[in-house]
């Protein structure tokens, strides 16, 4: 599987490189059919609709799918994975349509064993409004062409040196699950770990900045990297590309953001810098590969900068730039919002000027004030930092979670199962059909058997718990259960 499942995405190498050889050809080798490790052969499709819960699918009948532990998650969830991934490389599948497919079909892995037979409905479930629930007719092409291809588009990811995170994976960054809508599948090259620093700041800016715009955006970029905090932003020309280039001269990690796939992460200017930033962070984008930057996805794509970032700094920005948006973002939600003045009167500034005045804005003067408002304090000697997201809520672990009893185990791939904490029999219920791949209400009710407001009561509580989380219509399994079947 291509990073898909309990594995995350490949593991690093050593010397920080992400993909080994070897890792790669193995993955390639699954993706095309293998005999040995079950997987598709010569791009024909392998998906199959789903039993009732808990029955295996016909991918696993010879035994569990390749790279999955059989103690460490269900395997239909395994599949549903990998259906997830191959649905999203098809042009016009975004979180709506992929939500309202599971829906309408019970599954991604059943869509696409329909899709596949040229029998895919063009209706989407979950969807009040049936002209706007409609795919168009490009749209399902494109899914039936993944349908019978599954491992090419597969092998084609690895190729690229592509990893993917799905909301059913444990791997999947916990700063992103603050969005209100996080990628349902989200691409990346380089190291996904570096989301998970404990320090990160985005720095943001017109692509059009005036010499002395240019240098603040450095030497802001620069002091956080020598101060151990991640740099996140856009890749885009200018601001972005200048805070990028200063922390990996500084020695530190950067994230770059994309709202296109990374077959075009950025400008061509930007070529270079986006190797670079591989080496020594990360580039991440909801898009496949091929896709191309929009209107639209730039918007999206600041989402994300800011969901990934304890705190959004916006060193120039004129009254009409899209680093407003930046700014507009992480004040709904929540996200601590730092502000350059710049020069009185200066046209560049016009929109940092506008924030101060008008918006619950901090001044920024320096990266030392900064890491002080933000209770960070020097990085050790060790390399040890303290301190990290103060205020924002880990939606990745629950209160009940963290107090369950008994110790971790391990998985041989390194996964910790945390022991799910006591459920009711009704949680139980819902929690076990969850664990085998995402359900609708009307679906839990037939499962469960209670009341609707019942139900309503357990999902409460398992999300609560962290055990469950929602994407449109849909309750995906989340937290220890991605690991552990109750």
């Amino acid at each position: 599987m291509l990073g898909v499942g309990l594995f995350g995405p490949l593991g690093p190498a050593p010397g920080g490189t992400r993909h080994r050889a070897a890792e790669v050809g193995d993955v390639r080798a699954r993706a095309a059919g293998d005999p040995q490790t079950g997987g598709p052969r010569d791009g024909r499709a392998s998906f199959s609709p789903p039993g009732p819960a808990g029955a295996p699918a016909a991918e696993a009948r010879s035994g569990r799918p390749a790279g999955i532990h059989p103690a460490s998650g269900h395997p239909e969830l395994a599949e549903e994975r990998q259906a997830w991934i191959v649905l999203a490389t098809v042009d016009g599948v975004g979180e709506r349509t992929l939500a309202g497919l599971v829906a309408a079909h019970g599954s991604a892995r059943h869509a696409l064993w329909l899709a596949a037979r040229g029998r895919l409905g063009r209706a989407l479930g979950g969807v009040a409004d049936g002209r706007r629930g409609i795919i168009p007719a490009a749209t399902i092409a494109g899914i039936e062409r993944a349908a019978r291809e599954p491992g090419a588009r597969l092998s084609a990811l690895a190729a690229r040196g592509v990893w993917t995170l799905t909301l059913l994976d444990p791997d999947y960054p916990r700063r992103l699950l603050t969005l209100l809508s996080p990628p349902p599948v989200l691409f990346g090259q380089g190291d996904a770990r570096a989301m998970e620093t404990p320090r990160s700041v985005a720095v943001v800016g017109t692509r059009r900045p005036s010499p002395g715009g240019r240098w603040e955006a450095a030497r802001t970029a620069a002091g956080l990297a020598a101060r151990g905090v991640t740099v996140v932003s856009g890749l885009a020309v200018g601001i972005d590309g200048a805070a990028h280039a200063a922390a990996l001269d500084a020695g530190g990690m950067t994230i770059a953001a994309i709202g296109s796939g990374h077959a075009r992460p950025g400008p061509a200017a930007h070529r270079g810098l986006a190797e670079r930033i591989r080496a020594s962070g990360a580039v991440i984008g909801e898009l496949p590969p091929d896709a191309h930057a929009s209107r639209g996805t730039y918007p999206r794509r600041n989402r994300l900068i800011v969901a990934l970032a304890d705190a959004v700094v916006v060193v120039e920005a004129p009254a009409r730039s899209g680093a407003l948006i930046t700014a507009h973002l992480a004040l709904e939600q929540g996200v601590p919002l730092c502000v350059a003045r710049g020069q009185e009167g200066a046209e560049r500034s016009a929109g940092c000027r506008a924030l101060l005045d008008e918006a619950s804005a901090w001044p920024f003067t320096d990266v030392t004030s900064l890491c002080d408002s933000m209770g960070w304090r020097a990085v050790a000697a060790d390399g040890s930092q303290e301190g990290g997201r103060p205020g924002r809520a880990d939606p990745g672990l629950s209160p009940e979670e963290s107090t369950a009893p008994g110790p971790p185990t391990a998985t041989p791939d390194g996964h910790e199962i945390t022991p799910l904490p006591p459920l009711g029999a009704a949680e139980r219920m819902i929690a076990r059909r969850l664990a085998g791949g995402p359900a609708t209400m009307d679906e839990l009710l037939a499962v469960t058997g209670a009341a609707p407001g019942e139900l309503a009561a357990a999902l409460t509580l398992l999300q609560l718990r962290g055990l469950a989380r929602t994407l449109g219509p849909l309750y995906l399994p989340a937290g220890s259960l991605l690991l552990a079947v109750p």
